[in-house]
């Protein structure tokens, strides 16, 4: 691939909102029970390194001491917000997924509109790859509204009774659009290029991505196709939506064209499904955009940018019965650097994967069986052991990604 361009890091601050949500399991839920500080804190700390002068804002739940959290959050760059949660969890929720939901609108109307143009909105336990997200927003226009990723779920299979069948992410036959004017060397205008993987969505670009761009596509059959079946089986919030913990960008534009007043309006109801359903069927339902895919691994079926398995065979998901989790492998990353660090290069999608990667989830409360017990013991980082499993992963993460770019010549200044 091309060597890129250098570009100034300090271009950051003008261009670049990180938002993270900080999750709360099991945590008491009112100021009279808080714990002194939000127990998933120190993920928070950890993410700094690979987050270094990227401006960012932290939503949590409350805590006793805020003068002595805002004291540290100033020193080290960042600012801490606070979002309640009121409910209990069950099924497959989780105590926090409403702070998850509101966290981008939110973020965005206390940062101010004019002080950002792309919002990088992940979970506490979501690692951004920056460089590689600079890169592939460099030819993007950030008024266009734009939610991107690239890791959706949807059905695997598709009769009509989306309901009924096991749930895959990510899936490549969920709907999605092209950035608008997205130029590849696989790409024919309108997605018609012969080079979409079997199985794969037809996607047209979306300028923007709405359901009535999705539904003109004329390369895609049956539910697929100009009726858009698919959104009676699958509405977006309902089994389609952008998976939390793979993060997703968000443009200013599509900020912008959502009112935080009905948002707040919105989230003040006890929304039954998970924090990153609720999100999407809330940027659907208020602003009538769906989801653009970066590109690159669009027509490049070993590839997924956004929390990637390796070529798209993991299957991993505990705690989600009757779910394929095909992303999830921050251990297989670190792998991989390693390897081509080591020897120099490893394989031509092995290089293609480590240039273009997103962001991983480490997923915290499984991180302990991905690192070895004398790692997490060795580690200072205080904290339950599942916590510094995950700070242990965070730093070995940005370390090595450092070293890979700058040896291969990509960091930016």
């Amino acid at each position: 691939m091309p060597k890129r361009k250098n570009t100034i890091r300090i271009w950051l601050s003008l261009a670049i909102l990180l938002v993270v949500t900080v999750a709360a399991y099991n945590w008491a839920t009112s100021p009279e029970t808080a714990s002194e500080e939000p127990l998933r804190l120190p993920l928070v700390r950890g993410s700094r390194l690979w987050r270094r002068d990227v401006p960012s804002l932290i939503i949590t739940e409350f805590w006793s001491d805020p003068d002595k959290l805002t004291r540290q959050a100033e020193f080290e760059g960042e600012k801490f917000e606070k979002y309640g949660e009121w409910r209990e969890a069950w099924g497959c929720m989780k105590i926090g997924d409403v702070r998850a939901g509101v966290t981008p609108f939110l973020a965005a109307h206390l940062h101010g509109y004019d002080n950002f143009k792309w919002m990088l909105y992940g979970d506490d336990d979501t690692v951004f790859f920056i460089d590689n997200a600079l890169d592939m927003l460099e030819g993007l226009d950030h008024n266009m509204p734009y939610f991107l990723t690239d890791h959706l779920w949807f059905p695997d299979q598709f009769d009509g009774r989306g309901h009924d069948h096991r749930k895959m992410h990510p899936n490549r036959s969920a709907p999605r659009c092209l950035p608008c004017g997205y130029q590849d060397p696989l790409h024919q205008p309108n997605g018609t290029s012969i080079h979409v993987p079997a199985g794969s969505y037809r996607a047209p670009e979306g300028c923007p991505c709405t359901l009535e761009t999705l539904c003109r596509g004329a390369d895609n059959p049956g539910y697929w196709g100009p009726e858009c079946q698919w959104i009676k089986a699958s509405h977006p919030g309902w089994w389609y939506f952008a998976h939390g913990g793979a993060g997703a960008i968000l443009s200013v534009g599509l900020l912008r064209s959502i009112e935080w007043a009905k948002m707040e309006r919105r989230f003040d109801v006890d929304g039954g499904v998970s924090g990153d359903s609720q999100f999407m069927a809330a940027v659907f339902d208020e602003s009538g955009i769906l989801p653009t895919d970066p590109g690159y691994g669009f027509y490049r079926p070993q590839m997924t940018l956004f929390d990637p398995g390796w070529r798209g065979e993991q299957a991993r998901g505990p705690e989600d019965w009757g779910v394929a989790d095909l992303g999830n492998d921050p251990m297989g990353i670190i792998d991989r650097l390693q390897y081509s660090l080591t020897k120099g290069h490893c394989s031509k999608d092995c290089e293609d994967s480590l240039q273009h990667m997103l962001t991983t989830h480490i997923r915290a409360r499984y991180a302990v069986g991905d690192v070895l017990p004398q790692d997490v013991q060795n580690f200072t980082y205080g904290g339950p052991e599942e916590h510094r499993a995950t700070v242990y992963l965070q730093h070995k993460l940005a370390t090595m990604y450092d070293r890979y770019m700058e040896k291969k010549g990509f960091q930016r200044d």
